[in-house]
């Protein structure tokens, strides 16, 4: 075999691997990319579950100032109620008692026109 041929066969392998070269960085590529993508869904995903958990606890947090509130205000109407009712009270004693703001008229005297038989 002569040189010539040999270095003729050898440009054909060279070539070949250019190609899985170029194939690998390929791969390499497509498999940062799928990295990245992998690394930004779940960053958008932590991001989701944070605000819905920032969202619950705000939720949770609002219905318990609110329960606290109610359950304040309830009591204030509840003395207050207990108060009115005790002056309510107080009047209905006064006012069940009938007063006499006149004076009821005295029958007039009997006056006799005829005799009785």
């Amino acid at each position: 075999m002569a040189i010539e041929e040999l270095d003729d066969a050898l440009a054909g392998a060279d070539d070949l691997g250019r190609h899985a070269a170029a194939a690998r960085a390929a791969e390499a590529a497509a498999a940062t990319t799928a990295a990245a993508r992998t690394a930004a869904e779940t960053a958008a995903i932590t991001a989701a579950e944070t605000a819905a958990i920032t969202a619950a606890e705000t939720a949770t947090v609002t219905a318990a100032k609110a329960t606290a509130t109610t359950a304040a205000e309830t009591a204030a109407i509840k003395t207050a109620a207990a108060e009115t009712t005790a002056a309510v009270g107080v009047e209905a004693a006064l006012v069940t008692e009938t007063i006499a703001l006149v004076a009821s008229a005295t029958p007039p005297p009997s006056v006799k026109t005829h005799k009785n038989q």
